[in-house]
């Protein structure tokens, strides 16, 4: 009975360290190992962007790239990006970053009155100042100002 006993201690011990080993390394590899957290703040002319859609698609510099992470901007101008779930970061290195304004929300009345133009929405014809950005290991607090958009 004891030896019983002793046998199922054991087991039971190696497969809690094994456990153990995959809860703790887990993150350190694979998907995990090569994303950071990314937040910051929208900006127009030094006030908060308000809405819109925000895209940070990593740069491979071998000829391949990874998977593009986005954010959608918060009324305050906040943004934190993720690539499978919000918040979940971006895939460390470079990366172009593209906006996108806020679909224009009109009235019913508005939307069936055929002579009725609707003024462009905001922030249309900008784009972030920096067309790349670098994603370091660790957290990452990134700036992003909207200017107008320049044609090249």
């Amino acid at each position: 009975m004891i030896d019983n006993m002793r046998t199922w201690v054991k087991r039971r011990s190696s497969w809690m360290a094994a456990v153990l080993c995959l809860v703790v390394l887990a993150p350190l590899a694979g998907c995990g190992g090569n994303h950071a957290p990314v937040t910051g703040k929208l900006t127009h002319k030094g006030q908060p962007v308000k809405g819109g859609t925000l895209i940070f698609s990593p740069v491979g510099t071998d000829g391949t790239a990874g998977k593009p992470a986005s954010a959608e901007v918060q009324a305050d101008g906040t943004f934190a990006l993720g690539t499978n779930q919000p918040g979940d970061g971006a895939a460390i290195g470079r990366h172009r970053v593209t906006y996108t304004p806020p679909a224009q929300e009109l009235t019913e009345q508005q939307r069936t009155d055929p002579k009725y133009h609707a003024p462009p929405p905001p922030y249309m014809g900008l784009a972030p100042k920096q067309s790349e950005v670098e994603v370091r290991p660790g957290e990452n607090a990134i700036e992003v100002e909207l200017v107008a958009a320049t044609k090249r």
